[in-house]
């Protein structure tokens, strides 16, 4: 058991915070002057906690709440905006010059049949990559789609066709279908 009297042990620093804590407790629960108390009631009345003659009943006062304005569905926010582009055609071009190339370097590898196993090689390989080449060296972008989630929860999807500076974040209108900036 240890001693109050222990070097290591000082009741000073306890007695303290529990005085501090103890002068807080009884500062929020005290009855105070009264004239705060009674400042929220209406001139002639007093609380019942502060005169031991008031009546026990008071008179509540009901103050209204304002109701909250319904979402709107034609104002929200742009969450997306994607280009749409064009399926790319391919005219055959690509599917040639890249078969000639491909029979070209596949005919530099090897000796004898595997030569000419690389050159077909070569030349297929070469074919459908000149392919997707041009198919995609030919798409365009033909509009842009705007995501747009509305106040009111609702997403929608708007087709523009040219790009009107909507970035992520904006706040837009719905009229007539189509999107203003606000």
């Amino acid at each position: 058991m240890k001693s109050l009297s222990h070097p290591r042990f000082s009741p000073r620093p306890l007695m303290l915070s529990g005085t501090l804590l103890l002068g807080l407790l009884l500062s929020a629960c005290g009855p105070g002057d009264g004239a705060t108390a009674n400042a929220a009631l209406p001139p002639g009345q007093t609380n019942a906690a502060q005169s031991p003659m008031a009546p026990a009943t008071t008179a509540a006062v009901v103050q209204p709440v304002a109701a909250k304005p319904a979402p709107r569905a034609d104002l929200g926010e742009v969450v997306s905006v994607e280009a749409i582009e064009s399926k790319g055609e391919a005219s055959g071009k690509g599917a040639v010059i890249g078969g000639v190339l491909g029979a070209v370097v596949g005919n530099q590898i090897g000796k004898g049949d595997g030569r000419k196993a690389a050159t077909v090689l070569g030349a297929v390989g070469g074919a459908v990559a000149g392919n997707h080449v041009e198919k995609s060296r030919s798409r365009e972008i033909v509009g842009y789609r705007v995501q747009v989630r509305l106040d009111n929860g609702q997403s929608r999807s708007f087709q523009q066709p040219r790009q009107q500076d909507f970035r992520a974040g904006d706040r837009v209108r719905v009229s007539d279908g189509r999107l203003q900036r606000v």
